[in-house]
């Protein structure tokens, strides 16, 4: 089993290690997660099935909140996510107002 943080050789912080699963979709599923994601600013769907699923957790778990996941926030921005897109998800997930940065940076 891999062990649960490891040390980015590029940072001083840990990063979570991604494991792969494999899920199966029907067509019509991934055209409509490819074109909302396309539409939310994501180059691949994987990121936005990752978004789905960090708000399904923060919605059944009430001490999980998305806006402190900073490796997560951090693998958007470097895939090209816009600040702004990222912070309207956060908002809507949370059932805040948009208009507040959550994650930190403008």
């Amino acid at each position: 089993m891999l062990p649960p943080h490891i040390k980015n050789k590029f940072s001083n912080h840990p990063q979570q290690i991604s494991r792969p699963i494999s899920i199966r979709l029907s067509e019509d599923l991934i055209a409509m997660l490819e074109t909302t994601s396309q539409e939310f600013g994501f180059q691949r769907i994987q990121g936005l099935i990752r978004l789905y699923i960090r708000q399904g957790l923060d919605r059944d778990n009430d001490k999980y909140t998305l806006a402190h996941d900073e490796v997560f926030l951090e693998t958007l921005r470097q895939k090209g996510v816009s600040q702004k897109v990222i912070d309207e998800a956060i908002a809507d997930a949370s059932g805040e107002c948009p208009n507040t940065p959550l994650s930190g940076e403008l």
